[in-house]
């Protein structure tokens, strides 16, 4: 009896082990020397062998543009390049359908300022790239909003950016600083590509690798491996939202589209120890729908001070 029981314990360690194991790869890397790593997670199915289908039935334009100049697809390097961050998004179908049902929300606003500050409307899929239009995420680095602006950038175009109020959350604010910053990048650096990589990386270090390297064409110089990808992503992204039904993606009925929220705004001056319950039943809402609301206030249960821009439920 006692060895059949250590024959069952031992049995029941093993599978625990292979378990841990299968869990460890459901998340691997992919790896193109030419190209640089990127961690990919997977299921646990293909993690064990099962080979995920892969869209591979796509052609890419003769020609590719953005922001009106023309990618050098002709080049073996840009062109491969530019397939390996289309298959990485083309092949990611939840995200995709997000960045399509979150685009009615915020596409047209981002439109919108671009063509008031004159500048080309491929730049929204800059935003995409950068936050996946999701105003309230976070970098490592500590960049937020739809731009991900880091706070000094944020201060430096007016933002407040404090304890008690970070205006980068509120994208109808963070988006004509990003239109100011963007304009300031081309004016340095005359094109587009070389703008983005700026963009990302920020200036000195673009404006370093130019003078070291002795060249004026971002598909050229030598750049962190995140500022190599950068344009090539927001041209696969722009590939793929603007051709996604020919990629195999449905078409979203209305409901499924995410819509702009309906809102009030006004400047408030808060006494000490206002808390949010009190402004939810003054408002006749609820808590979660003010907070949701404003994203930008601090998180604590009282507000004080102010004015700070508040915003309430169309309807309240």
């Amino acid at each position: 009896m006692s060895r059949t029981l250590a024959i069952q314990g031992l049995l029941a360690v093993l599978a625990i082990c292979f378990l841990l194991t299968a869990c460890r790869l459901a998340e691997t890397v992919l790896s193109d020397p030419s190209i640089g790593n990127i961690r990919i997670p997977i299921s646990l199915t293909q993690a064990l062998g099962e080979r995920a289908p892969l869209r591979e039935d796509f052609q890419l334009p003769a020609v590719v543009s953005l922001c009106g100049e023309t990618l050098p697809t002709e080049r073996p390097s840009v062109r491969e390049r530019l397939e390996y961050e289309f298959l990485l998004a083309v092949n990611h179908p939840a995200q995709v359908e997000l960045w399509r049902r979150r685009a009615l929300r915020y596409f047209p606003l981002i439109e919108s300022s671009l063509r008031k500050a004159g500048l080309p409307e491929d730049l929204k899929y800059l935003a995409v790239a950068e936050s996946d239009l999701r105003p309230q995420v976070f970098s490592p680095a500590g960049a937020a909003g739809i731009w991900q602006f880091i706070p000094s950038t944020a201060r430096q175009f007016g933002l407040k950016v404090n304890k008690t109020e970070d205006q980068r959350m509120l994208p109808e604010y963070l988006l004509p600083i990003g239109m100011r910053y963007l304009k300031n990048l081309y004016a340095e650096f005359g094109s587009w590509p070389l703008a983005m990589a700026a963009y990302n990386a920020g200036e000195r270090r673009i404006s370093r690798a130019i003078s070291s390297q002795g060249a004026t064409d971002y598909y050229e110089l030598d750049l962190p491996r995140e500022t190599e990808r950068y344009v090539y992503r927001i041209a696969a992204i722009k590939l793929v939202l603007e051709g996604a039904k020919g990629y195999g993606y449905d078409s979203i009925p209305p409901a499924g589209l995410y819509g702009p929220p309906s809102f009030n705004e006004e400047l408030l001056t808060f006494l000490p120890g206002t808390t949010w319950q009190e402004l939810a039943s003054t408002y006749s809402t609820d808590y979660k729908t003010l907070r949701t609301l404003n994203p930008h206030l601090s998180f604590e249960t009282t507000l004080s001070g102010g004015p700070y821009i508040f915003r309430t439920p169309k309807a309240s």
